[in-house]
């Protein structure tokens, strides 16, 4: 069994945690803290169940890919798998920045649910209604996890809210995590 944080093949059962990096980026500008990938984890997956933790994420450009370079190699440190295309995998021409890394996890989710005991997605754009739907089809429990307190126009829109079985709000964690390390500097 895998432990939470910990990604890999795993056996039939596994939480699928599958996060939309560019939500998380959204929602980290709006709370004025950094997102503490691993922690959040364990919060939302508590007691040790094995977990599949996957992070998908988009770099529009070189500017971009730098300043997020040490995220995702923290994140691959920490037992993530990191997904989406980087600035010299686009090609020529105009690529929608949200929908297709959207399309993307979408595609990876519905991948994973067969072998997911259940899954939590970490994002929250109206684009992912078909996928919450399609999960609630073939029976598979979908835990939304989202900041509740940040502005409507980035917190889990109310169509997949409401497409949920669950909702999780981890604004006070992410919170507390972050005054923590405040107290610590």
């Amino acid at each position: 069994m895998i432990a939470a944080g910990h990604a890999g093949l795993s056996a039939p059962g596994f939480v699928l945690v599958a996060f939309d990096g560019a939500n998380c980026d959204r929602i980290r500008k709006s709370l004025g803290c950094r997102i503490p990938f691993p922690s959040l984890l364990r919060f939302l997956v508590p007691g040790g169940e094995p977990v599949r933790a996957v992070y998908h994420r988009d770099l529009r450009d070189r500017t971009e890919a730098k300043r997020l370079d040490g995220l995702l190699r923290h994140l691959e440190r920490k037992g993530f798998e990191v997904h989406g295309a980087g600035p010299d995998d686009m090609g020529n021409g105009p690529r929608e920045r949200y929908g297709t890394n959207l399309v993307e996890l979408a595609v990876a989710v519905m991948g994973f649910a067969d072998e997911a005991r259940r899954v939590v997605l970490v994002g929250g754009d109206r684009k992912l209604v078909p996928l919450a739907q399609a999960l609630r089809e073939r029976g598979t429990h979908l835990t939304v996890a989202t900041a509740l307190s940040v502005p409507e126009v980035i917190r889990a829109s109310p169509e997949l809210l409401d497409e949920a079985n669950e909702v999780v709000d981890f604004t006070a964690h992410v919170l507390a995590a972050a005054d923590g390390e405040k107290r610590n500097d």
